[in-house]
């Protein structure tokens, strides 16, 4: 079973990666992928948070105020802000959601799910100091339609995520390094 990034995830994680920059970071980690969640805003995650009461700017400025660096990443060091395995992890996690749901794309609605339920960093750990937790945050995503009813048949292996979303995460982030191929 093939499992690709949604184009939405795909927009989010160039933007993940301008995230990085902004923050001074060569390392592009799960809290930035949040920040470019909130900055993309017309999403399925930033819709759940509103649903339960998380305010997408004040979600931002406190994961700013804990990772923020004073010196921002040079323009020309682009190519050399790359994700860190704890992302990559975190995207994985993401995948596995998806595909519980029996879903082939990973949507920003799968990535807050992973976050919630077993993410680290500043990002996972205002959202759980928000009340927000995996469960309720579920079934809140099954009553409004953000993501599809579980299918019993649906739950993958993991051996089978790893390979195949590493490679998509080194072809994304090399022609992002391509000005010409950028998406964002």
């Amino acid at each position: 079973m093939e499992i690709k990034f949604s184009p939405e995830l795909l927009c989010i994680l160039n933007y993940a990666r301008d995230e990085a920059m902004r923050t001074g970071s060569y390392g592009i980690g799960a809290d930035h992928i949040m920040l470019a969640l909130l900055r993309h805003a017309d999403n399925n995650a930033c819709r759940a948070l509103a649903a339960c009461g998380i305010a997408s700017d004040g979600l931002k400025e406190a994961i700013d105020r804990k990772i923020f660096s004073e010196r921002a990443v040079p323009w020309q060091d682009r190519a050399m802000v790359r994700p860190t395995r704890a992302a990559a992890a975190q995207l994985s996690a993401a995948a596995y959601e998806a595909l519980k749901y029996g879903q082939h794309e990973i949507l920003s609605s799968h990535f807050l799910l992973a976050l919630v339920r077993s993410g680290s960093g500043a990002a996972a750990d205002l959202l759980r100091s928000r009340g927000l937790e995996y469960g309720r945050l579920r079934d809140l995503m099954h009553e409004h339609r953000f993501i599809l009813p579980r299918r019993q048949d649906a739950l993958p292996r993991v051996e089978d995520l790893l390979g195949p979303l590493g490679e998509q995460l080194t072809r994304l982030y090399g022609q992002a390094g391509d000005d010409t191929r950028l998406l964002s």
